[in-house]
């Protein structure tokens, strides 16, 4: 059966705007989010439960630390196609992407490339990257229609999820059968035909079965063509087109007794182009592949155990063909290979009219470079091979009041070996973590309103490219790289006051207002940055080489509020950030510009199951760079029908206006207007 088969058989449906269609009860209670409905009354974001910066389960609205949540409703209703579409409206958050190749870097507050923000998928971190002028910092590669929940957490708060996330982590984490499964169903088949008017097309299908009361399992397949999209000028931009084939199994063992164990595999696979008219070009073929477990316990008669235990490996190889150039016909390869561990334990319990959570915890993870040039270039030097351990261990204790006072304490040991090249290099650092927050409005207009403050530490070992790269820049603009295996890590001191707020029957009875503000100011201590210099050049002009800064600072503000009514929902999210070199006054340019969406969405009639809005999205001009850009808007609109439960249409605009535009720390223009309409199905038993 092919895929257009499966997706005029199969079904899907989606739950409403502002997420999270069910409330989680308890750890590992089996909640269902596909509802078949947009019309939800626990659809708000912020109130959507993941496991949060400290390891433990609680929303967002409730964290003390700059957290958002999307979840893969909202991934659905805004029709969303990648990473860009994913996370946009997350504030502190910026996806740089390369028109000529489906992977995407995630910025987060000002911080990109080589594990600044550690990326996991199920908990299996993604470190690939290539050096070269696609995403050389760092390249993801994601399906959106296999995402259940992403939390993001912003700054180095979180550093109980391992070492080098000085700007933040995004947590992937995709479905499963518990979750896919609605109630009395033992099995399930959703799939999904989307049209783009500038683009292409995509098609899936996802599948799961509940075998006795143990057993669980699910698969999901989903083909994207994209074609070759035009731009606001109606300039078709080059090499712009890819396609994407990618699987998915997922398996969950219940026992009983606390025990739980979920296994799962996914692999990803692009065909595409790269390279601009001017330069060498390439026929390039990527294959991600991820394998992750995971095993809990926490038995029912005990708060002394909520265990997890992770283990992971991630491999991504990128073969390209040179189609130009000197080597024109020659093959080149590079492959990262991270195998990792994870283990981590809360235990809980009283003292008096204190609450305690103890989380002890370890991790590590070990990369292995092998990039091979096999016409004779030099990716090997560009992208150097090599290896490098990277591990830690943690104590964090969370206090708690009477739900008025709340204290969160921690320190992280992180360690480091690298080599390659015939070079060394190793280093180790303690992070504290301090959280405190206040509650103390119940009684009063401000009920609802929680103040917090933080200091946290965070440190990054530095990369094997950062480190080891060399060679002559090749094409008609010759340049030495130079390396430095002298480099010093990075050290975050990230300081930073917020507030979060959660009113129900607010302006009006049954409403629900929901936010998130934060102010950070985060000195990082040898920032590793990459620039020019005539010292050590003995045959070109001036080189190329990762130095470090000694006092890098960024800070900021970010926002981000829902606001639900039932008839009509709202969402906001913001940021303003600045960023430079404290001792010379430079800008840093990693610091996106600023930005605000707002979304608007109705749910214009109780007995019609649709949703309909729009979304504007406003960028600032970013003119504190080297390289200044222009700012922009752009105005979505989205709107979803379920005639019935098992059948969902969709309908997507983008970039209505069909403006011409290029965000910031990107080097190609945007697609212009796009329609996009989307066919979900749905059977189940």
């Amino acid at each position: 059966m092919n895929l257009r088969m499966a997706a005029l058989m199969a079904a899907t449906a989606l739950a409403g705007f502002n997420a999270g269609s069910v409330a989680f009860a308890q750890e590992g209670e089996a909640v269902s989010t596909s509802t078949g409905s947009y019309r939800n009354d626990n659809a708000i974001l912020l109130d959507t439960v993941t496991v949060s910066a400290t390891r433990m389960e609680e929303s967002a609205i409730k964290a003390m630390a700059s957290e958002s949540i999307v979840t893969g409703e909202t991934v659905d209703l805004m029709g969303a196609s990648s990473l860009v579409d994913v996370l946009k409206s997350v504030p502190g958050v910026t996806v740089e992407t390369a028109a000529d190749t489906p992977g995407a870097a995630i910025n987060m507050r000002g911080l990109s490339g080589y594990g600044r923000v550690a990326v996991n998928v199920d908990g299996a971190r993604q470190n690939f990257q290539a050096s070269g002028h696609s995403l050389a910092g760092g390249a993801v590669f994601f399906e959106p229609e296999f995402l259940e929940t992403a939390t993001v957490t912003r700054g180095p708060v979180a550093n109980a999820y391992g070492s080098g996330a000085i700007g933040g982590v995004v947590n992937f984490q995709t479905k499963k059968a518990s979750t896919f499964l609605r109630e009395g169903e033992t099995w399930a088949a959703e799939s999904f035909s989307r049209y783009s008017t500038n683009n292409g097309w995509a098609q899936g299908a996802t599948g799961a079965a509940r075998i006795g009361e143990a057993f669980g399992l699910l698969g999901s397949v989903v083909y994207r063509r994209n074609f070759k999209y035009e731009n606001g000028a109606g300039d078709t931009v080059f090499n712009s087109s890819n396609e994407i084939a990618s699987g998915m199994v997922k398996a969950e063992v219940d026992p009983g007794n606390g025990h739980a164990l979920e296994i799962g595999a996914i692999t990803y696979n692009s065909t595409y182009r790269s390279g601009d008219p001017t330069s060498t070009n390439y026929d390039n073929d990527v294959t991600d592949n991820t394998i992750s477990a995971t095993y809990k316990y926490r038995p029912l008669d005990s708060d002394l155990f909520d265990l997890r235990v992770g283990g992971y490996w991630t491999s991504t190889q990128l073969d390209q063909t040179y189609l130009t150039g000197t080597y024109a016909g020659g093959d080149r390869s590079f492959e990262i290979n991270t195998y990792g561990l994870d283990v981590a334990n809360t235990s809980r319990y009283a003292t008096g009219s204190f609450d305690h959570a103890t989380t002890v915890g370890f991790d590590g993870f070990f990369d292995l470079v092998d990039v091979s040039d096999a016409a004779g270039g030099s990716a090997a030097f560009y992208t150097p091979n090599g290896q490098r351990k990277v591990y830690g261990a943690y104590l964090q204790h969370r206090l708690s009041y009477r739900e008025v006072v709340e204290v969160i304490g921690g320190l992280r040991y992180d360690s480091y070996e690298m080599k390659g090249g015939g070079t060394k290099a190793s280093g180790d650092h303690v992070s504290p973590k301090i959280t405190l927050g206040f509650s103390p409005f119940a009684d009063t207009f401000l009920h609802g309103l929680q103040l917090y403050g933080t200091y946290a530490e965070g440190y990054r070992s530095p990369a094997i490219t950062e480190a080891l790269i060399s060679g002559t820049h090749p094409g008609g603009f010759p340049f030495d790289f130079l390396p430095n295996p002298n480099l010093r890590p990075e050290t975050a001191h990230n300081k930073e006051i917020g507030i979060n707020f959660k009113r129900n029957d607010f302006f009006t009875a049954g409403d629900r207002l929901r936010l998130k503000a934060a102010y950070f100011h985060n000195e990082v201590d040898d920032f590793i940055d990459a620039d020019t210099q005539t010292a050590g050049c003995t045959s070109m002009i001036f080189c190329y080489q990762y130095q470090n800064i000694s006092n890098a600072l960024i800070e900021g503000f970010e926002l981000e509020a829902n606001y639900d009514m039932g008839w009509m929902f709202v969402g906001l999210s913001g940021q303003h950030q600045r960023g430079e070199d404290e001792d010379t006054g430079a800008f840093l340019n990693t610091v996106p510009a600023d930005k605000l969406v707002t979304t608007v969405g109705f749910r214009p009639l109780d007995e019609v199951n649709a949703t309909l809005g729009f979304q504007v999205e406003a960028v600032n001009a970013q003119t504190r760079s080297d390289t200044p850009a222009k700012g922009y808007g752009l105005v979505n609109l989205f709107a979803a029908y379920s005639p019935r439960d098992d059948l969902q249409l969709g309908l997507n605009v983008d970039n209505l206006f069909d403006r011409d535009y290029q965000p910031y720390l990107e080097s190609d223009s945007s697609p212009g207007l796009a329609v996009k309409f989307t066919l979900r199905a749905r059977l189940g038993g």
